[in-house]
């Protein structure tokens, strides 16, 4: 499904997965929030989502992004 969005849009996910808000996104981005908002709307309807959380969930599951669990403080809260 990855493959439905274009570099944008995928490059937005992985901040909205970041926990960046829209406001945010667009300064990191140097464009517009309407742009911004404009992009989130084609996400959610290219990958039938409704909101950030599923974004987020749709962003970890697809592999956009991971969770690097060699960070010490991970591995002892793993291993305790």
């Amino acid at each position: 499904m990855i493959n439905k969005l274009t570099e944008r849009e995928t490059q937005i996910l992985k901040l909205i997965a970041n926990g960046l808000t829209n406001k945010a996104i667009a300064c990191y981005l140097l464009i517009a929030e309407s742009t911004v908002e404009n992009h989130i709307h084609r996400i959610y309807g290219k990958l039938n989502i409704d909101n950030r959380s599923q974004a987020t969930a749709y962003a970890f599951q697809s592999g956009i992004l991971s969770i690097d669990l060699s960070h010490s403080d991970i591995e002892g809260i793993l291993h305790s």
